[in-house]
């Protein structure tokens, strides 16, 4: 009988436990504007299992993925103050016009420079990391999307000539004041346009393509619609895994170490398959009858050189002369 109460209290004992463990946990809310099954909500679902494995369980991520909780820009703000835990988006330049270098055209070209700038000792996440700071926000890790370009729904003619002109009006988002200026000097005419309009605005007319996107949101979003897609490789698009500061400083040190490393190693992960991913996307366009135009080496540094000469000047304001210094040493274009 004694053997048998030894038993349940036992039980009780290590039930209780796993209840005041469950009852400690904590769980933090990440939204993404990726959609369910692309490969950005996969990495956003990967690190809630790695956040949750490193912390033994003490830390939970719920991942709200395709803006559930709300347009990224509002998100933003939500993460600032605290409404919303965490997010795996863009950076917003609503509060700070220097957050442009995170889009700024032609700072790398290639997936190699991409990769050592946005590192967790690169140049441009310590920038970054700054401003964000200034924000009450935590930078954990770059996820990177995707190689840069641009989705057309009809012909371009000349695509790989940096100085040809074209009778073609493309789409820059609200704020894009970077790639306004770009698209201009490479020969286009330049409309804003929401994101919401844009699809419909592609098929009816309103505008005949769209900059900033990736391979995969080509395909996710224009494939039936698309003609063309021009590899421009002209920003490199990144999703930055950040959180509120004042609930990442409540954390004790070993979570705040757990997030990071969680965060870093999705990052440090997708650099090494981001290449093969983008390629896997162009593939699917050429079997889909798009026409894929992808830029020789020396036709990007074409790009490249006229977007540093002709186009950085204009728009040097967006980042300041601190952070344009920088970049231009970077690049070797000072």
């Amino acid at each position: 009988m004694k053997f048998c109460d030894k038993r349940l209290k036992a039980a009780f004992f290590a039930s209780a436990l796993l209840m005041a463990s469950a009852a400690e946990a904590e769980t933090l809310r990440l939204s993404t504007l990726d959609k369910p099954g692309s490969d950005g909500a996969n990495a956003a679902e990967a690190f809630a299992e790695l956040v949750k494995e490193k912390t033994g369980g003490r830390i939970e991520i719920a991942v709200y993925p395709a803006s559930q909780l709300g347009d990224w820009t509002e998100v933003y703000n939500g993460v600032t103050f605290g409404a919303v835990d965490m997010a795996m988006q863009p950076l917003s330049t609503d509060s700070d016009r220097r957050l442009a270098i995170t889009w700024f055209p032609y700072t790398f070209t290639d997936y190699a420079s991409a990769r050592e700038a946005l590192s967790a000792d690169g140049y441009i996440t310590k920038i970054v990391d700054g401003i964000i700071a200034e924000q009450g926000l935590k930078l954990l890790a770059t996820y990177g999307a995707g190689m840069g370009g641009a989705v057309f729904a009809k012909d371009v003619d000349n695509p790989t000539d940096p100085d040809a002109k074209h009778n073609i009006k493309i789409r820059v988002w609200p704020g894009g004041t970077t790639h306004h200026a770009l698209m201009e000097r490479f020969g286009f005419n330049v409309a804003v346009v929401p994101w919401a309009e844009l699809y419909t605005g592609m098929q009816t007319g309103v505008v005949d393509g769209a900059i900033r996107g990736t391979p995969e949101l080509a395909l996710d979003n224009f494939k039936d619609i698309a003609k063309t897609w021009v590899q421009y490789n002209d920003h490199f698009e990144a999703n930055y895994i950040f959180m509120n500061l004042k609930k990442f400083d409540g954390l004790d040190a070993a979570d705040q170490a757990a997030l990071v490393e969680a965060a870093q190693e999705i990052a440090a992960r997708r650099f090494d398959e981001v290449a093969a991913a983008d390629a896997a996307r162009l593939q699917q366009m050429k079997e889909l009858g798009i026409n894929v135009v992808e830029l020789t080496p020396d036709q990007l540094q074409a790009f490249a050189a006229v977007a540093r000469t002709d186009v950085w000047p204009s728009i040097s304001e967006e980042i300041g002369p601190d952070i344009l210094k920088q970049l231009q040493e970077a690049t070797g274009s000072n």
